[in-house]
């Protein structure tokens, strides 16, 4: 009865012309909202919006099938299932592109903010202050905030590092703020941390797009500087949390600081810049479930692409070095593999430029040429490496594997 009621609820006629209601969604930190208007003369229309996936009023089909009614959009792949109300609450099965989250929504007024209920709220046990300071080493200004559990005492700091991209001090990703989660189930374990901007943004000057992992590793520097001598901070028990690319800044500054005393690797970085390259495009490749023999070839001429970029001399030259490593590697293939690795029809030219945009960046050619080696048996103090099984960016098994082989000089390692 209650899934009957819903068809009846959202297919009714009964209301004024125009009249609008709302019903709003979340799963995986994107939106759904599903919207009904009401008509006198014709069928109600109902149309699904989600600013995460970019699209804004999308058009569903209606169909009452057994006791549910289904809402479909075949040509973007979109089936919600609505089989269960409770009030102003109700349960959909959505399935997007075959992939199905069984999400609660509730009725609203209109598109509401994010909801995260793991986000602190309330009267919290620790301060947080927001602060800023000049580097020593970059004379760049910071931006960053300092949460201490209680103002009774000195307490262990642990710096917290982001991924790749810029990033605010929150390290916001669909407006989910990992840091400040992080930060607090932290402080309620009475260990401090301190967050910053990266460079260009929120509170630090800078520029990002020409900055290196050295560079970021100066960042950290300059804050270790900084708050070592910060009222209720244990100067003598400083450490970093870093997550992927952070991680290997915690690896590079853990194997060169003496001042810092614990390091924590998320989806850290344990094989060269060549091999997490491979490791990384042949993962999102099967990901895609593109057939395994078309991966091989399409890792073939991908790890062609890095070696030009490892080995290339001379930035001037590198784009036309890349295009001559595409062209040999055509050579000889049939029409057929060609169209499967999107080089056929004169692709080739945008494969060349897409890759050469990002190969001739510092960034890029410093991550290129990484080698776990040359700072992993430096470090000496305490190490937790955490990576995810499900990790398509950073696979666990591989590199996990090289933090177990280089860590030789660790204090205690865990993984």
């Amino acid at each position: 009865l209650k899934s009957l009621f819903i068809a009846v609820l959202l297919l009714s006629c009964t209301h004024l012309v125009n009249a609008q209601e709302y019903w709003q969604g979340q799963y995986n930190s994107k939106r759904l909202l599903l919207s009904k208007t009401v008509n006198t003369t014709m069928q109600d229309s109902l149309h699904l919006r989600s600013p995460e996936n970019m699209y804004d009023s999308m058009p569903l089909a209606q169909d009452i099938v057994g006791d549910s009614l289904v809402l479909t959009n075949e040509t973007f792949g979109k089936i919600l299932k609505l089989n269960e109300l409770y009030g102003d609450s109700m349960r959909v099965r959505f399935t997007d592109y075959g992939n199905t989250y069984n999400i609660k929504f509730r009725r609203v007024t209109g598109l509401q903010p994010l909801m995260f209920p793991q986000h602190p709220k309330g009267d919290l046990p620790y301060s947080i202050k927001e602060i800023e300071f000049k580097g020593e080493k970059t004379k760049l200004t910071y931006g960053g905030t300092l949460v201490i559990p209680k103002e009774t005492k000195n307490y262990p700091l642990a710096f917290l590092l982001n991924g790749t991209g810029q990033q605010d001090r929150n390290y916001t990703y669909s407006g989910h703020q990992f840091f400040t989660v992080l930060a607090d189930a932290l402080a309620r374990s009475g260990i401090a941390s301190f967050r910053m901007d990266d460079r260009g943004i929120g509170g630090t000057t800078g520029d990002f797009q020409q900055a290196t992992i050295e560079d970021f590793v100066m960042d950290l520097e300059d804050a270790k500087t900084h708050l070592k001598d910060q009222k209720y901070i244990d100067a003598e028990y400083m450490g970093i949390i870093g997550h992927s690319e952070g991680g290997v800044v915690a690896s590079i500054a853990s194997a060169k600081d003496k001042d810092l005393k614990f390091m924590v690797s998320l989806s850290g970085v344990g094989v060269n810049g060549l091999k997490i390259l491979d490791l990384q495009n042949t993962a999102i490749l099967k990901a895609y479930q593109i057939p395994d023999t078309t991966v091989v070839h399409q890792m073939d001429l991908f790890n062609n692409l890095f070696k030009t970029v490892y080995t290339n001399q001379n930035p001037d030259s590198l784009e036309a070095e890349l295009n001559t490593t595409v062209k040999t590697w055509m050579h000889g293939k049939n029409q057929e593999l060609l169209k499967a690795v999107q080089l056929a029809d004169g692709r080739d030219q945008n494969l060349v430029y897409r890759f050469y945009s990002n190969a001739k960046s510092d960034a890029y050619q410093y991550m290129l040429h990484y080698e776990p080696q040359d700072f992993l048996p430096d470090i000496k103090i305490p190490v937790l490496a955490i990576n995810g099984g499900s990790d398509i960016l950073v696979p666990a098994e591989e590199n996990l594997a090289g933090f177990k082989k280089y860590l030789t000089n660790s204090s205690d390692f865990s993984f």
